[in-house]
């Protein structure tokens, strides 16, 4: 393509629907893909009220489908400029009902008819386009041009009603921040500064990630509360245990992990001199020398039976770059000597983990 005219908008101008539709829809929106050379924007719903992003729910075969407003892109040619639609009112869709002996997979979606490209028909509906029956998994069929997945109906054989998985995908405004669906989380951006804020989440306040070309980014750190200490009590001679843990759940982008931790520890019977014990922070293992990377130990005093002993301090230590989810423990071991004692909520004890963007 060359220069577009004539420009959006000039008095005397003659503006063509698609011409309309890549000043409007295709040059302000999110692009398709990274690299694309082609002015296109990809489908997906926008975001606005709960109740206007194209929510779903099933009695038997009828699929009910509330409101919501979408971008369309559009497949039938190369810059030919997407659509924008909108759905007013919730719409029931009748499946076809199950069959005796087989499967099948029907894809919901939004489809636009465009007579100018092919055809007779000029239309937005939205429709369940209906997949090929199999005994054995079924696949979900070929879609047409220019349509918009929404939902996928799975119909069993001999089942009594259709169930429901989502395929809805949101999209924005170039350079506006958008709350991606819980099945887009996984996908890659289509543009570099891309902005998502994920919800809350367990642990996690919501948060912004951003799209550097190859991975999503996050922009702030998380410190962990502290745990609640897990083990306590008596610990012989060259053994371990877990006193502390704090669980990790994928927070949507690559992060690093810092973490330090102490052990308040004494000696079940008078001790003396050179008693080793060790505080150990590992990830991802309950051995205290596997995947440690923060680690404090201390050796006893001479001191008469119960007394507690120096806090270990397991100095700060830091993770390589991590995705997914991990286990951070904090491991006490006692390496020689007498049988050591671990007091319960001890005010020493402790396990300090921050989460670093990467």
């Amino acid at each position: 393509m060359a220069v577009s005219n004539p420009p959006a908008y000039l008095q005397a101008g003659t503006y063509p629907a698609s011409l309309d539709r890549l000043h409007q829809t295709s040059g302000r929106f999110l692009p398709t893909t990274l690299n694309t050379t082609d002015i296109a924007a990809r489908s997906g719903i926008l975001g606005g009220q709960s109740g206007r992003q194209g929510n779903a729910s099933v009695t038997n075969f009828d699929v009910s489908v509330g409101r919501f407003v979408a971008i369309i892109e559009n497949t039938f040619t190369t810059n030919g400029g997407d659509y924008a639609v909108f759905n007013d009112n919730t719409q029931v869709l009748s499946l076809t009902a199950s069959s005796p002996t087989t499967n099948r997979i029907d894809i919901i979606g939004v489809r636009v008819q465009d007579a100018f490209y092919s055809g007779a028909v000029n239309s937005a509906d939205l429709v369940a386009v209906q997949g090929t029956p199999s005994a054995g998994t079924p696949a979900d069929p070929a879609l047409p041009n220019s349509f918009m997945p929404m939902w996928r109906a799975t119909v069993n054989a001999a089942s009594s009603a259709a169930v429901l998985a989502d395929l809805r995908k949101r999209t924005a405004v170039s350079g506006s921040v958008y709350a991606p669906f819980t099945g887009q989380v996984t996908d890659n951006g289509t543009m570099i500064g891309e902005t998502q804020v994920l919800p809350a989440a367990g642990a996690y306040p919501a948060r912004l990630r951003v799209w550097d070309g190859a991975a999503w980014k996050g922009v702030s750190s998380y410190q962990f509360d502290k745990p609640a200490q897990t083990g306590s009590g008596s610990l012989t001679t060259a053994s371990a245990a877990t006193i502390m843990t704090v669980s990790v759940a994928d927070p949507g982008y690559a992060y690093k992990i810092q973490a330090s931790g102490g052990l308040d520890w004494g000696m079940v019977a008078a001790s003396t001199p050179g008693n080793l014990v060790f505080c150990s922070i590992t990830l991802d293992s309950a051995t205290y020398n596997s995947g440690n990377f923060a680690f404090g130990d201390t050796v006893s005093l001479s001191l008469g039976a119960g007394f507690s002993q120096n806090t270990i301090i397991a100095s700060p230590g830091a993770t390589s770059s991590l995705t997914g989810a991990h286990t951070i423990r904090n491991i006490a071991r006692n390496g020689a000597g007498g049988t050591i004692t671990l007091p319960a909520a001890a005010p020493g004890t402790n396990l300090s983990v921050l989460l670093v963007p990467a």
